[in-house]
């Protein structure tokens, strides 16, 4: 099975989501960005115009060794 994490690293913080789709797993990274944008009451696009292309995307397969996420063959 693979999971997919999102990730963006702003300055002083990281924001990530989790799915078993690499979109949903975008998807709930912005939705973590646009949740601290709502509860710091920051510009809506302070982290990068308001979409997702600042967002990194890796896939990872449960049960699989991993050194700097990278698999460990």
């Amino acid at each position: 099975m693979k999971i997919y994490r999102a990730y963006y690293d702003s300055r002083n913080f990281s924001f990530e989501g989790y799915s078993k789709t690499e979109s949903q797993a975008r998807s709930k990274c912005l939705e973590a960005l646009q949740l601290h944008t709502k509860q710091l009451n920051l510009e809506p696009d302070w982290f990068m115009f308001g979409d997702v292309d600042g967002i990194e995307c890796d896939c990872y397969e449960l049960d699989t060794p991993y050194r700097d996420r990278s698999k460990i063959k």
